[in-house]
């Protein structure tokens, strides 16, 4: 997290108490660790081309965090796994 959902203040590496308006960054932070955990194992389920698996991670990555690469690696899995309504609906998106 680079900025304060709340105020946009700067927020440093580590800090989980926005500087200017005290706002708990702890579960935003907390969310963007599980994001990222869900993604790294979305991109290790999709080198042993386990795309199911792939798919059930990266849609838990977007659904923690809404970013468009978290998107296209939904979007992606869900055509490796041969869901190309919900990849199609998710290009729509984009």
């Amino acid at each position: 997290m680079e900025k304060c959902p709340a105020c946009r203040a700067l927020v440093s590496p580590g800090q989980t108490v926005c500087r200017r308006c005290k706002t708990d960054l702890s579960v935003l932070l907390n969310m963007e660790t599980q994001a990222q955990m869900h993604r790294d194992r979305a991109l290790a389920a999709f080198e042993r081309q386990a795309f199911e698996e792939m798919f059930y991670h990266a849609k838990r990555s977007a659904g923690l965090i809404n970013t468009p690469d978290a998107i296209r690696l939904m979007a992606g899995a869900a055509v490796l796994a041969g869901r190309y309504e919900t990849a199609l609906n998710l290009g729509m998106e984009i």
